[in-house]
């Protein structure tokens, strides 16, 4: 399922690309992709929203709201 997570203060690129790589590491995790322009990050997943808030928050991120991605392709 594709979700999009908004996070709380993701600053720069460098950021961005930690976080991803970081919950890319993760089982249940396909795909993930961050955006410190917008503060989000894009995920494929199996998880709950419950276990995507822990990852991001272990991570050392707020997570603000976690919903499913919108889009005209899915």
């Amino acid at each position: 399922m594709k979700k999009t997570v908004a996070v709380k203060d993701l600053c720069c690129e460098r950021c961005a690309r930690h976080l991803s790589e970081a919950l890319m590491l993760e089982e249940g995790i396909s795909k993930a992709q961050a955006n410190y322009k917008r503060n989000v990050v894009f995920l494929e997943t199996t998880l709950s929203d419950e276990q995507i808030t822990s990852l991001v928050t272990q991570k050392g991120y707020e997570v603000l709201s976690v919903s499913i991605r919108k889009g005209i392709f899915g």
